[in-house]
């Protein structure tokens, strides 16, 4: 897509309800050119070889080595949807172990607008180090979070439209 606004979609080892293959359909259909990066425990939960199928491209999971393959091209935005309580720590402690949450962290380095929505359960959410993670993530300038602590679990991930339309809010024009 000639002019198509880059969209780096990270997800990682937690069930999204609509179906990720689902969201970039959506996303595709609103124009945007769309790579799904994946944390190694992400490829068990969704569908990569869909994703792959939809996107053109190979869902990444590991760093290329310097002179293989070729780079991504650059991020208009980066949407982390669902991330996990795992990943949503070590991406607000910049602990980059992976390829995926790495990246979250780069981005944050380029001023990349960058929509987490982090998806565990009620009990994982309550702990006092994914309340310091979630802090840590608002300060952030070119984060924004779509979390509702108080939904019940079951209603915790928002709908895909809600998250295309934070997507497009965060999205300069093009």
């Amino acid at each position: 897509m000639a002019n198509a606004p880059t969209l780096y979609l990270v997800v990682s080892g937690a069930p999204a309800p609509e179906g990720t293959a689902d969201l970039v359909d959506l996303l595709l259909n609103d124009g945007y050119q769309v790579l799904v990066l994946s944390t190694p425990n992400g490829t068990r939960f969704h569908d990569t070889d869909r994703l792959a199928e939809l996107t053109g491209e190979k869902v990444r999971v590991e760093y290329r080595m310097p002179g293989t393959g070729k780079s991504l091209p650059p991020a208009d935005a980066v949407l982390a949807c669902p991330l996990t309580f795992n990943s949503t720590n070590k991406f607000a402690d910049g602990h980059a172990d992976n390829f995926a949450i790495g990246l979250l962290c780069e981005m944050v380095g380029y001023d990349v607008p960058t929509i987490v929505v982090p998806h565990c359960k009620p009990q994982l959410a309550s702990h006092p180090a994914f309340q310091r993670s979630l802090a840590t993530l608002r300060s952030i300038p070119a984060v924004s979070l779509i979390h509702d602590p108080h939904a019940p679990y079951e209603d915790r991930m928002p709908t895909w439209e809600h998250v295309l339309q934070a997507v497009r809010s965060a999205t300069p024009a093009s």
